[in-house]
């Protein structure tokens, strides 16, 4: 024992990289033991990010190159946001929704469009009819005698006929007073829109997204 060297580790000098299998020297339950780079970094991988944990990333980095001996999957649904799972965790990796949605008859609140007015006042004053409707009426009768309360009458030209023409009457015109007067008027509106849908998408910046298999 007298050839053996026992030196602190500030004596040793300083290494400036590490390797995988490089070995460091631990105490483990009260016994000293070896352990290589690797394992010890895997064991503090395990402990950082243990088996589904969700990690991001602002780079294409793969985290299976990066933390060797653990197997990582992309988060799937590119391009869809996070929505928090329930406190029991059913429902954790499940999708929905719609970057775009159609607006139905039920989304909106209930309204009616309505419409009234009035034409333009205008006179039309007072409109008159041509004059017209003058005429007479003819008779065509037979000489003779004739009844009245009074007893018989001749006239004393028995069988011989005669015209009789009233006199000329009937000319006239009607006027009708029209007025100043307007009209209302009312309705709806005829039904409009194309039913395109609506992007509801919110402004975003995207990460590469990981979670821990195993």
């Amino acid at each position: 024992m007298a050839d053996i060297l026992l030196k602190y580790l500030t004596d040793l000098p300083a290494a400036t990289e590490a390797n995988d299998e490089d070995l460091m020297h631990i105490n483990q339950g009260g016994n000293d033991k070896s352990i290589t780079i690797s394992s010890l970094v895997l064991s503090m991988v395990n402990g950082v990010y243990p088996p589904g944990i969700t990690i991001w990333f602002n780079t294409s980095a793969n985290p299976n190159a990066l933390f060797p001996g653990t197997l990582w999957a992309r988060v799937p649904g590119a391009g869809r946001v996070v929505r928090i799972a329930n406190s029991s965790g059913s429902d954790i990796s499940e999708t929905g929704g719609s970057n775009k949605v159609s607006i139905t008859t039920s989304n909106l609140p209930a309204h009616n469009h309505e419409f009234s007015g009035q034409t333009e006042t205008f006179d039309y004053g007072t409109k008159s009819t041509t004059t017209n409707g003058s005429h007479t009426h003819s008779l065509t009768a037979y000489h003779g005698e004739w009844k009245t309360d009074n007893g018989r009458i001749s006239d004393g030209a028995l069988g011989t006929s005669f015209t009789a023409t009233t006199g000329a009457s009937g000319s006239h015109s009607h006027q009708t007073n029209i007025g100043a007067h307007r009209h209302n008027f009312q309705g709806s509106t005829s039904d409009t829109g194309e039913g395109a849908l609506l992007d509801v998408t919110n402004q975003y910046i995207t990460q590469a997204a990981w979670y821990r298999v195993s």
